[in-house]
């Protein structure tokens, strides 16, 4: 079986990068977002290729239709009902909602023309990769929010929100001062150092919210020791194919 080797290293300058995109036996890809689709003609018969498109475009569409429902009712209920409206009625809230989904559609779309502009002009940019990059600059802030909500107990709202934002500056700082470390390790520790800005002040002040054994508690040994395989299994599969 031939196997595929990726390296890609961004460099400061946005839009440079050095690419080595190798499959052993076969010519290399001078298009980087060509690897998943490389990989998939070359590991899986014909007859799973279907399959595979089907199951991203079901991902696709799971994701699309939370971030609606997410910004829409964040739209309506947190910010014009609390702040702009607050007699507004459930008709109006409603319309609001419509309209931020609408708003998120066209927002959208007008990034999605951009990227695709930018990819036809120079084909060999790694678009895939430098958009994961730049994703994980936001995605490092909410998913600190996420752990304060269910690991701390009663954080500052203060706090938490500044270190959201404060969590992008530290992303970019690591980013400038270990330039080869990979974007997910780098987020990785971005959002350990996030959190402990939070954790360290609420659980000196409130302590945690739950104890540890009832967080790694289950209903039965079965469900325990089947999520204790399954943890096993990630870590092993990180270890073979880092």
């Amino acid at each position: 079986m031939s196997l595929l080797v990726v390296r890609l290293t961004l460099y400061p300058a946005l839009g440079h990068f050095s690419r080595k995109i190798v499959i052993r036996g076969q010519p290399g890809l001078s298009d980087p977002d060509q690897t998943y689709t490389t990989l998939v003609k070359m590991l899986l018969p014909t007859g799973l290729h279907g399959v595979v498109l089907c199951g991203l475009f079901a991902s696709l569409m799971s994701s699309v239709d939370s971030i609606y429902n997410s910004l829409s009712t964040i739209w309506s209920i947190d910010i014009y009902k609390r702040h702009l409206n607050p007699n507004a009625t459930d008709a109006e809230i409603v319309r609001m909602g419509k309209r931020a989904v609408l708003g998120t559609l066209c927002t959208g779309l007008l990034f999605g023309f951009f990227f695709i502009y930018a990819k036809f002009q120079n084909p060999d940019f790694p678009l895939t990769h430098w958009f994961n990059d730049m994703s994980y600059y936001v995605k490092n802030g909410f998913v600190v929010m996420i752990l304060a909500a269910v690991f701390l107990k009663a954080p500052a709202h203060r706090l938490v929100l500044w270190t959201m934002i404060g969590s992008i500056p530290l992303t970019v700082g690591l980013k400038f001062l270990y330039p080869g470390l990979a974007y997910m390790n780098r987020s990785a520790v971005a959002i350990l150092m996030s959190f402990a800005i939070i954790a360290v002040p609420t659980i000196l002040k409130k302590g945690w919210r739950m104890r540890l054994e009832e967080i790694f508690s289950s209903s039965n040994p079965t469900v325990g020791w089947c999520g204790l395989g399954l943890f096993a299994s990630l870590v092993l599969i990180h270890i073979v194919l880092h």
